[in-house]
Parts: structure tokens; sequence; C-alpha cells
């Protein structure tokens, strides 16, 4: 796996030198040619383009690997020296300084050297100077630094220090050849491309494919340390979420040892800067990478954590906070690549703080939909899973994005909803309700006796009082109406129940109860509608209403007839002496 991953990884890295070829000079970070700085119209404009620290760094990288030591030379502040020894000078500074850099030196990141001709501010050296590389020598670095100055027609130019000219010319005394020059053979370090020893080319290729493979073994080794703690004391299932971020972070580890290995073997800094670019940016896309595996990581460890402690509501705002860290990290990194490159993005980010209103103003219903939904992460009217009901549609909530919320509808389509309609609309949910209401009409006959319909109100509520899954208050059992086709007895209360099913299970019990008692008093079911009879009408048997009759009179005497309420000791009595039957399985 390691070995398809390092050849993927030197694709990858061809390819970007071949674009690297291909893009025009001014894409290159490190040696492209220094554009002035913007001026005004009557400004004056330096040749060599030394208007910045940045620029003038370049351009002194740009004439080495050109090995035009006369330009090189221009680079260099030699205005303490003997006017006649001043040009031979500055020529002998620019291969000295080339040479300690070769051997244990190193300039700034691109991005980190100042692009203005004002130079970097908030440190402790003077306006006018400031660092734009480090020596490594003899356990000590010597700063490289810059001044500020102005040529013959009075525009600013950034040049090398006059004070460390003379430290060049000590170090390299004190200095040895560089680490790879004494084990390169003279065949490697004689031929050269693009000014560089073949050699170094060679070193730089093996470098890079060993740090990647030693980041990506250092990776699999932290990773595996911290799995353990993971599972045992934050009880966190660390085996997926740190196999997540293996390859990522032996990225960035190996980039990171890349950089410090060619530098360590004194590879030369023109080749470092051709190829720097790519590290850079292989660097930039694998900390992305990274940041996005930890975004995903922590938003798993958060959704483990919730479903332990039962804390399903807040599922949503995990998933909207994952999409927004995600594009947060891929943005920010998308930036800092565009300025790797040369792209000026400040004066882009500029741009759109500018076009934003017009911008907004265009976009209303897209800052309206993301307003709304982070109004129903926060105000949680739903979760993904609830079932609930907005307008005229009707589902389950499978997913609250950033743009919209989808239902999945009763027919199995999926309806989307924009989260500025969702979060400003009535919004019923059905999975939060605690109890279901049973509310049915039980239309009799007209035949059916008063005592009858007596007998009927008292065993239904005794029914109501008695099934477990029922609650009390209310517990409605009336006389509603006398109706042009039936007498109307309501049926209303409230049920316990887990769930939408558990509930139809519990009601059909019930129904079913009632048609016993209804059959048990001796009365029936009205029609809804009138009915000529054409045979013999079986009506409720006499011998039944009278049973029913002798039985009302019985509880009357015995004081047991509970109307028009029950009294607290017979709802005791009776409380929760039916239960749901449902067969064992």
């Amino acid at each position: 796996m390691t070995f398809t991953l390092l050849r993927r990884l030197g694709l990858l890295v061809a390819a970007l030198f071949a674009l690297h070829t291909l893009l025009p000079a001014s894409s290159h970070a490190q040696l492209a040619p220094a554009a002035p700085a913007p001026a005004a119209a009557a400004a004056p404009v330096d040749e060599y383009g030394r208007g910045t620290p940045r620029s003038s760094v370049e351009g002194y990288l740009r004439a080495i690997a050109e090995d035009n030591y006369v330009r090189a030379a221009e680079f260099f502040d030699m205005s303490a020296t003997n006017l006649g020894q001043r040009r031979s000078q500055a020529q002998l500074r620019a291969r000295q300084l080339k040479q300690l850099l070769d051997r244990d030196g190193y300039f700034l990141e691109t991005t980190s050297l100042s692009n203005s001709p004002e130079g970097k501010s908030g440190d402790d050296l003077a306006a006018s100077d400031d660092v734009v590389g480090v020596l490594d020598q003899s356990n000590r670095q010597v700063p490289i630094i810059m001044r500020k100055g102005t040529n013959s027609s009075g525009a600013v130019i950034w040049r090398f220090h006059g004070d460390g000219h003379n430290r060049y010319g000590f170090l390299l005394r004190v200095t040895q050849e560089g680490r790879l020059n004494q084990l390169l053979p003279d065949t490697l370090k004689e031929h050269k491309i693009a000014n560089v020893p073949v050699g170094h080319w060679i070193a730089i290729v093996l470098a890079l494919f060993v740090s990647l493979a030693v980041g990506i073994v250092i990776s699999r080794v932290i990773t595996g340390l911290l799995r353990k703690p993971l599972e045992s004391r934050a009880h966190i299932p660390g085996r997926g979420v740190l196999a997540a971020i293996v390859v990522p972070l032996g990225v960035v580890i190996g980039v990171s040892i890349y950089r410090y290995s060619v530098i360590y073997m004194g590879i030369e800094v023109v080749a470092r800067d051709y190829i720097n670019w790519i590290a850079i940016i292989l660097s930039l896309v694998s900390v992305g990478w990274l940041g996005v595996r930890i975004v995903d990581g922590l938003a798993d460890i958060a959704r483990f954590g919730m479903s332990r402690t039962n804390r399903l509501n807040s599922v949503a705002v995990v998933m909207l906070a994952r999409r927004m860290g995600k594009t947060l990290v891929i943005g920010v990194i998308a930036i800092s690549i565009l300025n790797t490159l040369g792209v000026d993005v400040t004066t882009g980010l500029a741009a759109l703080g500018i076009g934003g209103i017009a911008l907004a103003l265009g976009a209303q219903k897209t800052i309206e939909n993301l307003v709304g939904s982070i109004t129903v992460v926060a105000d949680k009217p739903v979760r993904v899973g609830d079932f609930c009901k907005f307008g005229d549609v009707m589902g389950t909530v499978e997913d609250i994005g950033i743009r919209s919320t989808r239902l999945r509808t009763l027919d199995r389509t999926v309806v989307t909803i924009p989260n500025g309609a969702f979060a400003s609309s009535q919004i019923e949910n059905y999975t939060l309700r605690d109890e279901f209401r049973l509310d049915t009409r039980l239309n009799l006959r007209y035949e059916t006796t008063p005592d009858q319909i007596r007998f009927l109100l008292v065993e239904i509520r005794k029914l109501l009082y008695a099934h477990e899954d029922v609650s009390n208050t209310p517990a409605r059992v009336r006389l509603e109406s006398l109706n042009s086709h039936s007498i109307d007895i309501w049926v209303f209360s409230y049920v316990r129940a887990e769930s939408y099913d558990h509930f139809l299970e519990i009601q059909e019990d019930l129904l079913l109860r009632v048609m016993d008692l209804v059959k048990e008093s001796g009365t029936d079911f009205a029609f809804p509608s009138q009915t000529i009879y054409l045979s013999r009408d079986s009506k409720p048997t006499a011998e039944a209403a009278k049973a029913t009759g002798k039985e009302v009179a019985r509880r009357r005497k015995e004081g047991d007839m509970p109307l028009p309420r029950f009294t607290n000791a017979q709802i005791e009595k009776v409380q929760d002496t039916i239960s749901l039957d449902i067969p064992k399985e």
C-alpha cells in the first residue's frame, strides 16, 4: 500500500514539475522575474526589480540560476566599498552567498517575505531592515538581512546589507564543503541540468520519496499510540477516526522532513527553489486534507458521544458544523495555494469585499437559506429522523443542509425545502408528541334504551381507567348528541405509546373491547342512512335488554352506578387492571 501511495505521489510530483515548466515565468514562486511594486505613473521604477524584499530575493535567485553574477551583484549594497573595487567585490559576495546557501542556508518562504516597498513591520529590526533568510553555520544561525535604500533615480530598492559581507568570507573559511558534494562522484557534479549538478536533482527526488515513506511510518506509529487511549479512556472508537488521518498526517510529516533534509544535505539553493513550490503546494494540500479528515473525525466522535448519551437532537448541529468547517479549511488552503503561485490574493480579497454588497443583493435567497439553516439547527424544531408536517407536505427529515432540508414523504419521494422558508413557517413535529389522541364516536341505534346507554357509559369509562396505556386525564365517555339516525357517544382519551404503530395496536385493542361491550349491552351500531327493510328486522333481543335493565337497577340499588362521573376510589379500584394482550414470541 505504501509503495502504491509513493508511486502515485511520484506521478503527482512529475505532473506538477511538468506544469511548472509550462507555466509562465511570472507564476514561479521563487525564481519568477520580479515585477515592480504598484506605483503611481510618475513614480520612479527600479530596472532590476528591487522594489520589495520579495522581488529582490527572487531577482537574485534568478540571476544566480542563470550564472549571471554581474546582474546578481546589483542586489548587494557595496556603498562602503572603494569605488574601484565595488563591482568586483559585489560579484564576489554574490558567489559567496550562493555557496553558503548551498551548504547550510535558506531564504524564507516566499509568502513570508514582504512584498511591500516599506518592508515588514513589527519585528525587532530597524524600519529599513528585513530578515530574508538564515545561514546555519557551526551551530549558530546568522541572519541574512536586506536594507532599504534608493537608486540614482530615487526609486526604492532593497539590497543585501553590507554589514554581512565580511562575514560571508569568514563563514566560507570555517565551513567545509557541502555534505552532498563530499559524497557525489565528480561525474554527477560536473554534468548539470538548469545550471545544477545532476547529482543534486537525483538527491532531491530520493529525499522526497524517502521523506514521504518515513513520514507515513511515523504517522502510523503516532496513530497507533493514540488508538488505545481514545478507546479506553475517552470511550471513542479510535480505529476508524485515526486510520483516516494516517496518510495526510504522514505527508505533512514527510514534507517537513524533506524540507529540512535538503538543507542538511547541502543541495544547491537554486535546485531547492526550483522544486520548493511543489513541496509547498504538496504541504498545503496535505494540511488541507488532514484538516478535512480531522473535521470528519471530530464530527464522528461527537455523534458517537451523542448516541451514547441519547442526545440525538444535536446530530443536525454536528452535521452543519462539519460542512462549514470543511468549507473553511478548503477555502483557506485554496487562498494559500494561490498566494504561493504568485497570485495577488490581497487584491482579490479586497475586490471580494467591494463586490460583497452586490453579491449579497443578488444572493438574498441564498443568504436567507443560510441564516434559516442556522435557525433550524439552533432552535431545533425538527431533527434528522423526525416525522413532521410542513404546509401540505408530511414526511421524515432525512437531512438538514446548509441551503435546504430534505423530507422523505409517505409516497417515498424526496421533497427539498429551502431553509429560509422552512424556518419561517409553521412546522408540526409528530415525533415529539408525548401521547396519542384517541377520538371516536359510537353511533348507536335509536332502539337503544337509556339503561343500555348508562351501562355503556359506565363500562367504557371503566375500560379506559383500567387500561394501563390510557391516560386518566381526561378519559371522556359522554352521551354527546341525538342525531337524525343515531344516538352518539363520544369517546376521548390520550394513549401513551412509543410510536404511531404502537398507538394503532392499543387503539385496535380498545375498539375491539368497545365492540364487545356494545354487543354485551344488547344494542348495536346504527346505519348512517335510511334503510328500507324488505325482510324481517333482526331487532335487539328483548331478553338482553331486560337483563341489562335488571343489571342497571341492581347497581343503582347498591350505589355502584358512577354517573355522571367516577369517584377517585372507584377509579383506583379498576386503574391499570387491563393490559395490551401481545402474544410472546
